[in-house]
């Protein structure tokens, strides 16, 4: 990019009334070529002081302040010349300097216009074309850039998508398989429940059955008594009808 400076010393303006002004300029000026932007800065100003109105002290000092890498403040004063400047010239010059400084501050739109704005007024200016060819360059890349950027958030967003889509997925898997084994887990709790009610009911039918089989020991002995009792009066009855002397047939019922 070309930086351009505005270098003039009035001497078509009365030489008393602009001798203090332009002094400060040319001095500007001198500090300026030997690379000294805030000397010749603070040169400028002073020539303001003494001349207000000073196009060349205003637009020298806005170039100073550029080279010292002061965009946000050199773009302003620029602006503010833009509206000050008397013809085409000053105006592409101005117009010039104003791209340049907004290029630096990275706003690359408005400094595509301010190129295109000094080419209006200076359509031969070969810097001029060549920095809103460099500045058009620039918003190209960074439109590419903007677009790629959307493009990788798109896929990211579409990556967590599916990372959550798959998470949701397996949450569920996880829930059915859990739910089932829970199921199972009471179909077969509830089969050794059933089954254990079975055992137990064959079980109590078991011992009640064998409880009614089962006799006393006391009914036992009773019926044993009883049975002997009966054998002795069979025996009795026997012996007396051996005495009448009778053959009889002895039965027994158990």
């Amino acid at each position: 990019m070309k930086i351009k400076i505005f270098l003039i010393l009035f001497l078509s303006i009365n030489y008393a009334l602009a001798q203090n002004p332009n002094k400060l300029i040319r001095k500007g000026n001198k500090n300026y070529s030997d690379s000294l932007y805030g000397k010749a800065e603070n040169d400028y100003r002073d020539a303001l002081i003494n001349d207000q109105n000073s196009f060349a002290a205003s637009f020298n000092l806005a170039d100073a302040i550029y080279k010292q890498e002061k965009f946000s403040e050199s773009s302003t004063l620029f602006k503010a010349l833009t509206e000050k400047a008397e013809n085409k010239q000053q105006k592409a010059m101005t117009y010039h300097n104003l791209g340049n400084s907004l290029l630096k501050e990275k706003k690359i739109d408005e400094s595509i216009q301010a190129f295109k704005n000094s080419l209006k007024n200076n359509p031969s200016d070969v810097e001029t074309k060549y920095n809103l060819a460099y500045a058009q360059l620039l918003k190209k890349q960074q439109d590419q850039q903007q677009d790629q950027q959307q493009d990788q958030q798109q896929d990211q967003q579409q990556d967590q998508q599916q990372d959550q889509q798959q998470d949701q997925q397996q949450d569920q898997q996880q829930d059915q398989q859990q739910d089932q084994q829970q199921d199972q887990q009471q179909s077969q709790n509830q089969d050794q429940n059933q089954n254990q009610n079975q055992n137990q009911n064959q079980n109590q039918n078991q011992n009640q059955q064998q409880n009614k089989n089962q006799i006393s020991k006391e009914e036992a002995e009773k019926i044993l008594d009883a049975l002997g009792q009966k054998e002795k009066n069979l025996q009795e009855e026997l012996q007396k009808k051996k005495l009448k002397g009778k053959k009889i047939k002895i039965e027994k019922d158990w």
